[in-house]
């Protein structure tokens, strides 16, 4: 185990005592998600939570998270945003605009299959199909 994922188990169990938020099981599977961001940033070579910057979770997303489902994304951005603000890390995540844009990749891609060019439809019908994906 690093340094980096080491630091971050000692800070989660000085949060947990104070602070009890989910059930031990989901607290276990969010935990699980910032392990796995953790050790994708030592593999980065950093070695401290306070020097995570934007540049290493842009490249988790797109070297991890775009292989994944968009539910599995969703509780992965969700458990990275919490983690980016107990450590007061400047680091946006917004959940649905990454989601958003799945939505939109799997809606080209159907439309490609049904030989429907997308610039043809009128933006409104664009936004009515994308909230029902």
């Amino acid at each position: 185990m690093g340094a980096l994922t080491e630091e971050y188990l000692r800070y989660i169990r000085l949060y947990l005592r104070k602070k009890h938020q989910y059930s031990k099981d989901s607290e276990n599977r969010r935990k699980q998600k910032v392990l796995t961001f953790l050790r994708f940033c030592e593999s980065l070579g950093v070695k401290r939570i306070k020097d995570i910057k934007e540049e290493h979770y842009r490249q988790f997303v797109a070297q991890v998270l775009n292989s994944k489902a968009t539910e599995t994304k969703r509780k992965y951005l969700m458990a990275l945003k919490e983690f980016f603000e107990r450590a007061h890390l400047p680091i946006m995540v917004n959940p649905s605009k990454n989601i958003q844009r799945t939505k939109e990749k799997k809606l080209k891609k159907l439309l490609e299959i049904l030989g429907i060019d997308i610039q043809s439809l009128p933006y409104e019908k664009i936004q009515e199909v994308l909230k029902i994906l």
